[in-house]
Order: C-alpha cells, then sequence, then structure tokens
C-alpha cells in the first residue's frame, strides 16, 4: 500500500480492493514446496475521489484522473471498468490481470453499478 500514500495523500478512498497474486507454474516447479510459505503479495485497485489507482506486481499499471464517481461503470463479464476522463471521454480499463474473485466481483458491483 506504500507504493499508493504519495499520489492519494490528501484524497479519499471510495473504493479499495486487496487480490492475492497467485504462484506462477514456474515458480510452483522451481521451489516446490517451499512456494507455500513463501510471501505472497498483494494487487491493488483503489478509487478515490479524484483517480482510479491499480498496482500490479509493486508496480503502479494505472493512475488515471475522472470526472464523475457516479458514471463509473463495472462489466462482471468482461472485467472492463468504464469511466469518463477529464476532456469528457468515455474511457475503459481492464481489471482481468488482478485476478478477481467472486467476492470481489459482487463487491464492485455493489459499490459501482
Amino acid at each position: 500500500m506504500s507504493v499508493f500514500s504519495k499520489i492519494i495523500k490528501e484524497e479519499e478512498i471510495l473504493v479499495k480492493l486487496k487480490t492475492k497474486r497467485d504462484i506462477g507454474f514456474w515458480q510452483y516447479q522451481l521451489f516446490g514446496i517451499l512456494s507455500l510459505f513463501m510471501e505472497k503479495r498483494n494487487d491493488f485497485f483503489i478509487i478515490t475521489n479524484k483517480r482510479i489507482l491499480i498496482s500490479i506486481k509493486e508496480n503502479i499499471t494505472a493512475n488515471i484522473i475522472y470526472k464523475d464517481f457516479s458514471k463509473i461503470k463495472f462489466n462482471t463479464k468482461t472485467d472492463l471498468l468504464s469511466f469518463v476522463n477529464e476532456d469528457n471521454q468515455v474511457k475503459e480499463i481492464s481489471l482481468s490481470k488482478l485476478k478477481l474473485e467472486y467476492d470481489d466481483y459482487q463487491f464492485l458491483k455493489n459499490k459501482l453499478n
């Protein structure tokens, strides 16, 4: 979460989703049973009152300023988040890299639709 601390210093967090990153096939093959005990890091999806942030593998992959929270929609079938940017254009971002689980879909559906 420290990755975001400077960016969202004075912003209100409206939606926060923390997902567990999967252990990849090659990691599992290389480390075997030890991979079950390794520290698993998290990926984050955050919507503040000003911006949308996505962090995957400790890197910020999206830092987008939007215009109106009420116009943010999430399509659970395609994992696409649509919003209106600063220039009044409708944009979309894919959340497929976050590896959302059923509970995550329900949470986003309730918060955004």
